[in-house]
């Protein structure tokens, strides 16, 4: 797959997740709250008063949606980290605002946040801002 080198294919991938999320569909939700539980790199978006959060290596991807993101046997966050980076014009870090605000999400979502990402590894964000 070929990574995004656009906000707007990066924004493309985000309301994919939330139609995941949001319309309560299986399999497609539990492919989308699985991301987020196991993310370790996320970007966040703060809209209509709340925090959402979205794992790099979906949203790096251009034109991802589950199948694609199932079937992409070479998926890994050393490629997608950069470009989403490059992009966003910061790289991810460490952040105990969104944090906590990645908990409450993952409680709204149903579910109680892993102490730190996949493999043991504390979690990082970037902040996106959607006009």
């Amino acid at each position: 797959m070929v990574e995004v080198n656009s906000k707007q294919q990066m924004i493309e991938n985000i309301e994919v997740l939330d139609t995941y999320i949001y319309q309560n569909c299986d399999p497609e939700r539990e492919f989308a709250l699985d991301l987020i539980k196991r993310g370790i790199c996320f970007v966040t978006v703060f809209n209509n008063g709340d925090y959402r959060f979205y794992p790099s290596r979906f949203l790096g991807y251009r034109k991802n949606d589950m199948d694609a993101h199932l079937n992409n046997w070479n998926k890994d966050g050393k490629e997608t980290n950069p470009v989403i980076s490059k992009i966003i014009g910061i790289t991810p870090s460490y952040d105990l605002e969104l944090e906590n605000e990645y908990r409450k999400y993952c409680e709204r979502l149903g579910f109680v946040a892993w102490n730190k990402g996949a493999f043991g590894i504390q979690r990082k964000f970037w902040r996106l801002e959607i006009n």
